[in-house]
């Protein structure tokens, strides 16, 4: 699976003279001033765990599932690529957007188009994934988007929302991650909800 712009792809990096290289989310502050538990995941920093997650997660909790695989494609392709926790993202009939799990990732490049143009623009995005009864309140406090899988104005920013199971799952271009993240945590906030690891979300953590 060719990427044209490799170094965004946290995937191909290795250790090397003693250097261990670990990729970081762009909401990792706010997790880490919350007492999140990290752990390393497919070679990225993962906040597992958030001190009182169980009760944000009972209304509305916010996960970071930055880690997921994400490949730009062009031209879209004809059919949604298929794999356990894979979702493609059709920006327009040209591009889309494939998220996956890292064992998946042999899998989704198995399914692309040979002539197809592939970036791996994994390091690309911030992802950040809403759960609990209240996360469809907590998207209509960020955006006036109604319908989804959609694109537009989040926070006053370009983001796009997924629906995912009962929840949704945004991506926001990284530079924009924390804030995002921020705003989203100071509405959570105010319905009750919070931060939560990855462990935390009902679903299989990696699954997009």
């Amino acid at each position: 699976m060719s990427a044209p712009l490799d170094f965004l792809s946290p995937a191909l990096a290795r250790d090397e003279n003693g250097f261990h290289p670990v990729a970081r989310s762009a909401a990792e502050r706010l997790y880490r001033a919350a007492d999140a538990t990290f752990e390393e995941q497919d070679g990225w920093l993962v906040a597992a765990r958030v001190p009182g997650e169980a009760e944000h997660a009972a209304t509305v909790g916010i996960a970071d599932l930055s880690h997921l695989g994400k490949l730009d494609l062009r031209p879209a392709p004809i059919a949604d690529l298929e794999g356990e926790g894979v979702t493609t993202y059709r920006l327009s009939p040209r591009r889309a957007l494939v998220l996956y799990p890292h064992r998946a990732r042999a899998a989704v490049g198995e399914q692309v188009a040979g002539d197809a143009l592939v970036v791996d623009a994994t390091a690309a995005y911030t992802v950040l994934a809403l759960t609990g009864p209240q996360a469809r309140a907590l998207v209509a406090r960020l955006t006036h988007l109604h319908h989804f899988p959609s694109g537009g104005e989040v926070a006053h920013v370009t983001a796009h929302v997924l629906p995912v199971g009962a929840g949704y799952r945004i991506l926001v271009a990284q530079e924009l991650g924390h804030y995002l993240a921020e705003v989203a945590l100071d509405c959570a906030t105010a319905l009750g909800g919070g931060l939560v690891g990855v462990d935390a979300l009902p679903t299989e953590r990696e699954a997009p």
